[in-house]
C-alpha cells in the first residue's frame, strides 16, 4: 500500500457535515482526506437558508442548544473569515408558536425567545410595513452564507494538512475481513484506518451497493433570491408572509415550502408569490426584483434525528447525516471526531447511531 494513498480519515462529501468534520479532525493532528463528487457545497448544504436556529432544537437534540452556540462562537474565533453575524430573529403570526420547555437539567434561558413589542420591532426591523403589537425576539439567531462557510472550513482544514479532492466519485467501499479500509474512487484506491460517510443523499447510494440501508428521505425546500438596492432586514423575519434574511447588501434570500412541480405551484411560481409577499411586507421594496429560485434535496432521517456513529454491518463504516444540519453540524462533527481518535464512545451520541434503525 502506497503510504500517500493511506489515511487516518476519509470523509465522503464536502457539505457542511464533512467540512465541519474534516477541520476538527485535522486540527487534531489526523491525516484526513476529503472526498467530494462535484464541488463542496454543491449538494443540501449549499442550498441552506443559512439560519444558525439553536432555539429550535427540541426533543433529545435540545441538549446540543448550547453546544451550537459555543462551537460557532469558537469557529468566529479560531477562524476571522468564518461568515457568521449574530443578527437575532423575529418571529409572529406563525402557528404553531409553542416552544418546547427545556428538558431538566439544561439551562437555556438565553436562548429562548422572548417577547417584545411594536416599538422594540421598529427599532430592529424600521423597514417593516406592517409591524405587530408583539414578536418573540431570539437574540442568539446566526446568519451565515453556507458555501463560504463550508469553504472557510475547508480551506482551514487544509491548512492542518487535510488533503482534499474534488470532482471525483466514490465508486464503491473497499472492505476486508467485514472492515471498511478505504474506498475505491474514479482516481484509484484509498485506504483509511475509518471512513464517514457524509454525502448526505449520496450516502444512500453507497450504503446500498453493499447491501445497507438506512431510513433517509429526501425532502426538497425552496431557496430564492432577489436583487435589491440596499438593505431592507437587520435579521431573521419568519412570519406567516415570508421567511426572509439579508445577505448583502445587494441580496435578499427567503426560504418557502416546496409544494410540487406543477405550473400554478412549482418552484418558479412560488418565488413570484414570494415576491408579491416581500413587496407587501416591506417599506420601498417596490423595486425588488427576482434573481433566482432553486430546489435543494435536503436528507431527513425518518425519525427526524441525527444519524452518527458506526455501522454495525461493517468496522472502520460510520455514519454522519443530520437536520437541521447547518445548525447542528460543528457540534456533532466536533463529538464524531474525539470519538474516532479516542475510540471512546460519547453518551452524547449514544440516542443517535445508526443502529436504532436495526434491533
Amino acid at each position: 500500500m502506497n503510504q500517500d494513498d493511506s489515511y487516518d480519515l476519509i470523509i465522503v462529501g464536502a457539505g457542511i457535515h464533512g467540512a465541519s468534520l474534516a477541520y476538527y479532525s485535522a486540527q487534531a493532528g489526523q491525516r484526513v482526506l476529503l472526498i467530494e463528487e462535484s464541488r463542496p457545497a454543491s449538494g443540501a448544504s449549499g442550498h441552506a437558508f443559512g439560519w444558525i436556529n439553536a432555539s429550535a432544537l427540541s426533543g433529545p437534540v435540545q441538549q446540543f442548544a448550547q453546544s451550537v452556540i459555543d462551537d460557532y462562537r469558537h469557529l468566529q474565533a479560531e477562524l476571522p473569515s468564518f461568515p457568521l453575524r449574530w443578527s437575532g430573529e423575529l418571529t409572529y403570526g406563525v402557528c404553531p408558536e409553542n416552544h418546547e420547555v427545556p428538558e431538566a437539567g439544561l439551562n437555556l434561558s438565553a436562548l429562548q425567545p422572548v417577547t417584545i413589542s411594536q416599538d422594540e420591532i421598529r427599532a430592529l426591523e424600521p423597514n417593516l410595513a406592517h409591524p405587530p403589537s408583539r414578536a418573540r425576539y431570539t437574540r442568539a439567531a446566526g446568519i451565515t452564507a453556507p458555501s463560504e462557510a463550508i469553504e472557510c472550513l475547508i480551506q482551514a482544514a487544509k491548512g492542518f494538512g487535510a488533503s482534499v479532492v474534488c470532482d471525483c466519485a466514490v465508486n464503491a467501499l473497499l472492505v476486508e475481513n467485514g472492515q471498511v479500509v478505504g474506498v475505491s474512487t474514479q482516481a484509484g484506491n484509498r485506504y483509511a484506518s475509518n471512513t464517514v460517510l457524509a454525502a448526505g443523499l449520496g450516502t444512500l447510494d453507497l450504503l446500498a451497493r453493499h447491501g445497507m440501508h438506512l431510513p433517509i428521505r429526501p425532502s426538497p425546500a425552496i431557496l430564492i433570491q432577489f436583487d435589491v438596492a440596499h438593505d431592507f432586514l437587520n435579521g431573521i423575519v419568519s412570519n406567516a408572509e415570508m421567511e426572509a434574511r439579508q445577505a448583502g447588501a445587494r441580496t435578499l434570500i427567503a426560504a418557502e415550502d416546496y409544494i410540487d412541480d406543477t405550473q400554478e405551484n412549482g418552484p418558479s411560481a412560488i418565488a413570484l408569490r414570494a415576491l408579491d409577499a416581500i413587496r407587501g411586507q416591506l417599506n420601498g421594496a417596490h423595486s425588488i426584483a427576482l434573481r433566482s429560485v432553486a430546489v435543494g434535496w435536503r436528507p431527513i432521517p425518518a425519525d427526524r434525528l441525527p444519524i452518527v456513529g458506526p455501522m454495525s454491518e461493517y468496522g472502520g463504516l460510520h455514519i454522519m447525516s443530520a437536520h437541521p444540519g447547518l445548525t447542528l453540524a460543528p457540534t456533532l462533527a466536533r463529538l464524531l471526531s474525539q470519538e474516532l481518535i479516542t475510540r471512546i464512545a460519547t453518551p452524547l451520541l449514544s440516542q443517535f447511531r445508526p443502529a436504532r434503525f436495526h434491533v
